[in-house]
């Protein structure tokens, strides 16, 4: 009975410690992945950026940087779908943004003059390139 009670007691603690446990946030581990992605996009090794960018998301799904870069690289890809998406949720996280709010309207302004976007888009002011952001 001693033995089942403490199972019990370790039980209740480890689902108490939980919810603390999903707010953690592995700061130094997506630092690595994005400085890694970086390097990678420097070198067009865009599958690998992507790739290491989306494991920073999927540690900090509010990390709206990597949101920002991963657009870069799907944009560098060809996938302009995959970026707009990318973009939109890096100008959801920070829209005072101003390189994310670019990104998203050229890239849904690309959108929508091949056909992928129908609805009306708001003229793009300036003319800047795409940038990664350390």
């Amino acid at each position: 009975m001693l033995r089942y009670r403490c199972l019990i007691s370790i039980a209740i603690l480890a689902f108490l410690m939980l919810p603390g446990c999903a707010v953690f946030r592995d700061t130094p581990q997506t630092d690595a992945y994005n400085r890694f992605a970086i390097r990678a996009a420097e070198a067009q090794l865009w599958n690998e950026a992507i790739f290491r960018w989306k494991q920073v998301i999927n540690i900090d799904p509010n990390d709206s940087k990597a949101h920002n870069n991963l657009g870069v690289a799907y944009e560098a890809i060809g996938n302009m779908d995959a970026a707009f998406t990318a973009y939109q949720r890096a100008t959801e996280l920070k829209p005072d943004n101003r390189y994310y709010r670019l990104n998203y309207r050229r890239c849904r302004i690309h959108l929508r003059r091949s056909g992928g976007d129908s609805e009306d888009t708001p003229q793009i002011e300036e003319d800047e390139r795409s940038s990664t952001e350390e």
